[in-house]
């Protein structure tokens, strides 16, 4: 199996993402996996890998692969933030960090009409199996590698620590100043230095935040400590309980920051009388970390889950792996503006659909040359190729409804000649149906893809220290349900291209030419809502071919007082519609909020 993981910071060469990929490396190679490191989109289509494994909640799913989240840190962090919600919701399937996110996972997808794809095994910031833990050091010392203590409580309890108990601290300087010669410099993020840190030492002090202990997701300290065969000092908590029982040595976290020190210093006083016993402890908790929770036990089962999630979102035809018939989708496409070329690569995204019964209806406004050619290549794929020619007026409208009328298939779409689809995009729409039989027009997100060189989206964790141009020629455009307020054709979350609807909704009065000429697709979706109920998919599986040099598929490209006047026109055409009325229960605010648990953790 080849999977891209893919770095969430790429401007952050030391991080624990970037820690955790090293080892990650490591353990897939020992599984027999191909695993490969990538930043962009560009990237993981270059290697077409079996699936894609994200390290951070900020990434969106932006190729056709399985794309996997690790979600291993507390929810109380993302809850409540729009663009890391609206990524969470795009990813095929996630590999949670404890039961606790897994629920949240849960309940967040389900609320958004979604049914999550969750591993039931547990995937956590692990590591690679060391072997069997060695003898502790004569000399005990508590090490520990940070980036960002200072000036919080846990920077307050290793400063209570300062001079009582020998300390090994690692990281920036500016992080660990006044320490003097408990400073020990920098570490490498190689995925092995820290563990050779650890040997050395022979202790860890496994502290963690209070939202990650009340979501019982340990950091990859813990593992760190027992895949070194340390002697662990770890604060109490429902994790470490459960899995390292009595070989673990804890401390109340909730205490104030001189209390927790001083039950350190008992500790380490205790190890240091009884050598034998502290041994035992390291080596009871490397054993189990080496039975139960090494990175090799967690990404072994990575195989099944992406054949389970190749099956849930569609990549798969379930209808012919049961033998069940298939209704055909018809797809119109308006050419005459774009090469065959370009054509190519919109009919292409057709005939890799994992669904099978489709047909097309090409409207032709002017001649492409080559098409002949093109449609000959392809035509063994479709239930039906049909062309028709329509004047060359310069309305877009009319040619959009002369294919509306001419279309006879039981599920209708359209699609411009110079934009994609996912190849699960169909089959994940027509599932919708499957299951809403009341529902007459489904619809995904959208991403957005640089078709002209030298533009590319910025994501807010691209910042960092690296100060590289990341290359990300693809961004999550919209990935939301449309709730129809202020709706207009420049405020709507629904693509011209994400959509299918049931032809059998059709009416007289919509199937009329309106002649409208600017945003043609948003009136009949307007006029579509008004008549049938909508549901999303909960998915991004439509591509818009975005181009900020040449600007041509952009509606603000029209001069602004012809603007003005085609949206008033689409305005008072539309004044009759009755748009669905928002009515679902409001959802939760003000209960997990960052700040407040960032807040608990501060001195």
């Amino acid at each position: 199996m080849r999977i891209a993981i893919q770095d969430g910071f790429p401007n952050i060469p030391q991080s624990a993402e970037a820690e955790w990929i090293r080892r990650c490396l490591v353990a897939c190679d020992r599984l027999g996996y191909e695993a490969i490191e990538v930043v962009t989109s560009d990237d993981i289509l270059r290697i077409q890998p079996d699936c894609v494994l994200l390290t951070h909640e900020f990434s969106p799913k932006l190729t056709p692969f399985p794309t996997l989240a690790v979600m291993w840190s507390p929810f109380a962090f993302y809850a409540e933030d729009p663009l890391r919600r609206k990524s969470i919701l795009s990813h095929d399937a996630h590999l949670c960090g404890s039961d606790q996110i897994a629920q949240w996972i849960d309940d967040y997808l389900t609320g958004c009409g979604k049914r999550p794809v969750i591993a039931e095994h547990l995937m956590l910031p692990s590591t690679p199996d060391q072997g069997p833990a060695g003898p502790l050091p004569d000399r005990l010392s508590i090490m520990y590698a940070g980036l960002h203590w200072d000036g919080t409580r846990h920077g307050a309890v290793f400063r209570a620590l300062q001079g009582r108990v020998p300390l090994r601290l690692y990281g920036p300087p500016r992080i660990w100043q006044g320490h003097g010669d408990e400073y020990a410099g920098t570490l490498p993020f190689d995925g092995i230095s820290v563990l050779g840190a650890l040997r050395e030492a022979g202790v860890a002090l496994c502290l963690h935040k209070a939202a990650h202990r009340a979501a019982n997701c340990p950091s990859m300290r813990l593992f760190e400590a027992a895949a070194a065969g340390a002697l662990i000092i770890c604060d109490d908590f429902e994790f470490p309980r459960q899995w390292f029982r009595d070989s673990v040595l804890y401390v109340d976290a909730d205490l104030p920051a001189p209390l927790v020190a001083d039950q350190v210093a008992a500790h380490m006083d205790w190890a240091r009388r009884n050598p034998a016993s502290a041994s035992k402890l390291a080596a009871r908790s490397n054993a189990l970390f080496r039975h139960n929770l090494t990175l090799e036990t967690m990404l072994r089962p990575l195989p099944a889950v992406v054949d389970r999630t190749r099956i849930a979102r569609g990549m798969v035809s379930v209808r012919a792996l049961e033998g069940k018939p298939s209704p055909t989708v018809e797809y119109v496409i308006r050419i005459g503006s774009r090469s065959a070329t370009t054509l190519a690569r919109t009919l292409g995204s057709l005939v890799a659909q994992s669904y099978p019964a489709l047909a097309i209806t090409l409207v032709q406004f002017h001649p492409v040359e080559g098409l002949d050619d093109l449609i000959a290549k392809v035509e063994d794929r479709f239930r039906w190729i049909n062309r028709i020619i329509v004047p060359n007026s310069g309305n877009r409208g009319t040619s959009w409804w002369a294919g509306l009328n001419a279309s006879s298939a039981e599920f209708i779409a359209f699609l411009d000649d110079d934009d994609t689809l996912l190849p699960n995009h169909v089959e994940s729409i027509l599932s919708v149906f499957d299951k809403k039989p009341d529902v007459g027009f489904v619809y995904t997100g959208l991403i957005r893809i640089q078709d002209e060189p030298g533009h590319f989206f910025w994501s807010p964790n691209f910042s960092g220290p690296g100060n590289q141009v990341i290359e990300e020629r693809r961004e999550l455009l919209a990935c939301s349900a449309e709730e129809f307020v202020d709706f207009s054709p420049l405020r709507n979350v629904i693509g011209h291209n994400a959509w299918i609807c049931r032809r059998a909704v059709l009416t007289e009065e919509v199937l009329r030419d309106p002649r409208i000429e600017l945003s043609e697709d948003v009136l009949f979706m307007i006029l579509m809502a008004g008549l049938t109920p909508f549901a999303f998919t909960g998915m991004a599986t439509a591509e818009w071919h975005w181009r900020s040099t040449s600007k041509d598929n952009w509606s603000l490209s029209y001069p602004p007082q012809q603007l003005e006047e085609f949206l008033a026109r689409w305005q008072e055409r539309t004044q009759a519609v009755r748009l669905p009325v928002r009515n679902r229960i409001a959802p939760p605010t003000g209960v997990h909020v960052q700040a407040d648990w960032v807040a608990r953790d501060a001195t």
